[in-house]
């Protein structure tokens, strides 16, 4: 039987969805950036936002004052807000994929085919990855269009940029697929999944922000995977070692453990 089949069929819909809305979304804000380069508008923002509040801007990644005439500078800025939406797309997907054949009632049949837990489990994740990868590729041609389209920047510099800033994006969302995959493996139904991948998601992002505001608390920020790849810090610094490391090892944790769970749990049929 093959799950992993299965699962993008059930899936497809709202992975098309999200990509069709998220796409759309960055490609109306990249066509906005010409209108940044106007010098009124340069004046506009800077006035706005030198009247901020220096603690919130350093919360919104404004600490330094920002030319938007740069594309970096603009689409990077907004893109931390569209990698908010894909992370919760992500997450959601994962935290009802192991237990939604429960919920829907489906499991008895599930389990009535020659398939054991140990594949249904490779296939559901290599699904949920190939569901997320789609939506990352989409989105990394519309920016480019945008890029290209927009900015001064030739193919090549655009394709650099672009690969840079998404397949960072890619790396994080691994790291929140993984966390909600184990979420899943402990759930008995997938009721009340979206209050789970709310607190996952933006409890990162509170720790994100107490590190950034409270200097007692900056260790915060190596829980905040969404902090690792700011744009002006990934541009210039990339992601440190340090947060490959928790990363990385929280995906194979995480990955491992939610295994393990799974072949183990008592299944409602």
């Amino acid at each position: 039987m093959n799950v992993f089949r299965i699962e993008l069929k059930n899936t497809w819909k709202s992975t098309l969805k999200w990509t069709i809305i998220v796409c759309s979304v960055t490609f109306m804000l990249l066509a906005l950036f010409p209108s940044m380069q106007t010098e009124s508008m340069k004046e506009l923002t800077g006035a706005k936002i030198e009247g901020i509040d220096p603690v919130l801007l350093e919360v919104l990644g404004l600490s330094t004052l920002i030319d938007f005439t740069v594309i970096t500078n603009f689409f990077g800025y907004v893109l931390e807000y569209i990698t908010l939406a894909i992370i919760i797309f992500v997450t959601q997907v994962a935290v009802t994929s192991l237990v939604k054949e429960e919920t829907d009632g489906t499991i008895e049949f599930l389990y009535s085919k020659p398939i054991s837990r140990d594949e249904i489990f490779i296939q559901k994740m290599l699904a949920n990855i190939l569901s997320f990868l789609f939506l990352i590729v989409a989105l990394s041609i519309i920016t480019l269009i945008g890029y290209i389209s927009f900015s001064e920047y030739n193919f090549l510099e655009s394709v650099e940029e672009v690969g840079k800033l998404y397949s960072s994006i890619f790396y994080v969302g691994l790291i929140f697929m993984s966390l909600g995959i184990l979420v899943s493996s402990l759930l008995k139904n997938n009721k009340g999944s979206s209050g789970i991948v709310i607190a996952i998601v933006f409890g990162s992002f509170i720790l994100g922000v107490m590190g950034v505001i409270i200097d007692e608390l900056s260790f915060l920020s190596y829980f905040s995977p969404m902090d690792w790849i700011k744009t002006q810090k990934l541009m210039t610094e990339g992601i440190y070692t340090i947060e490959w490391l928790i990363g990385v090892s929280t995906i194979i944790i995480c990955s491992f453990a939610s295994y393990k769970i799974y072949r183990k749990r008592d299944l409602s049929l």
